[in-house]
């Protein structure tokens, strides 16, 4: 089969990216190569010092991880075309690493992206006393956690999903949440996101979200999305989908638009140097597993 491209897949907070893999397996089958990772603290990937499962201490760090994963990716597979797909908590990191400059992409598909949110009186207040929080209890679960049902209405995919031993629906912790707040408004005031001329608006970018997102706050997604300057833009909004928009009863129809909006603007096809892109994803899987050290970590409960 010929290679259209890569594209670079980034999970969500609590979350991990084998739980995609159907997903995944629906794009090789248009024509694209995925790439994914689990981010640090998530999934089978290693703790770090702080060893809670979902997190964030460092938001940087995520950022830099995901530009040190697709040097490594490029090492080890032809990627002339690199895109990115990303939905929710992974389009914020997804946004600031096409921002960093430091890798070409050729378009940026964010699916319910928790990018922003809608500041009010209270939450500019709490926002104001969790840096000195944050120093004496860096782990603390006190940011409310998702309520588990307003992620999807399919009942079968909320038994899957809660007990999966590799997501986590805890209470966000003080530091994830600073941090996530402080990523959100850095990418409100970069100057390069309304820039006409910069690289980051040459980049084609769908947004997809559903009406009834009860979970990231898809009208500070808007106002991002219409700040932004690229000229090739797009935000579909499904009525009545739920956050995951992959997962819900109409993900066929959500899909569907997917793979034709790629396929618009990739319709020339390359043959890959090294065969098919199976083949070439299972060599970078195979070298991935021998040089990426991963635990399998328990679940962490409140």
């Amino acid at each position: 089969m010929a290679l259209r491209g890569i594209i670079l897949s980034l999970h969500g907070i609590g979350d991990h990216c084998r739980r995609n893999t159907e997903f995944h397996e629906r794009l090789c089958k248009e024509g694209f190569g995925v790439i994914s990772y689990d981010l640090l603290n998530h999934g089978a990937s290693d703790y770090d010092q702080y060893n809670t499962r979902a997190h964030i201490g460092n938001f940087s760090h995520l950022v830099d991880d995901t530009n040190d994963f697709i040097t490594f990716a490029k090492r080890s597979i032809y990627t002339s075309a690199l895109r990115y797909w990303r939905t929710s908590y992974g389009s914020l990191i997804g946004l600031h690493t096409i921002l960093s400059g430091q890798h070409k992409f050729h378009a940026g598909v964010w699916g319910s992206p928790t990018i922003g949110v809608t500041w009010t009186p209270l939450l500019w207040a709490q926002s104001r006393l969790a840096r000195p929080l944050v120093r004496v209890f860096p782990t603390a679960k006190v940011v409310p956690a998702v309520q588990h049902h307003l992620i999807c209405r399919d009942p079968d995919f909320l038994t899957k999903f809660k007990a999966d031993p590799l997501t986590s629906l805890d209470k966000m912790t003080t530091s994830s949440g600073y941090e996530s707040l402080q990523a959100m408004t850095r990418l409100q005031q970069d100057p390069k996101v309304p820039n006409l001329e910069s690289a980051f608006c040459a980049v084609p970018m769908l947004f997809l979200a559903g009406s009834a997102d009860g979970v990231s706050d898809q009208q500070a997604s808007i106002k991002f999305f219409a700040s932004m300057g690229n000229t090739d833009k797009e935000f579909k909004l499904f009525d009545g989908l739920y956050h995951k928009v992959y997962e819900e009863p109409e993900k066929e129809d959500v899909l569907n638009y997917l793979a034709q909006w790629l396929l618009r603007r990739f319709p020339l096809e390359s043959r890959h140097p090294n065969g098919s892109p199976t083949e070439a994803l299972k060599k970078l899987e195979g070298t991935a597993m021998k040089r990426m050290p991963t635990v399998r970590a328990p679940r962490t409960e409140l």
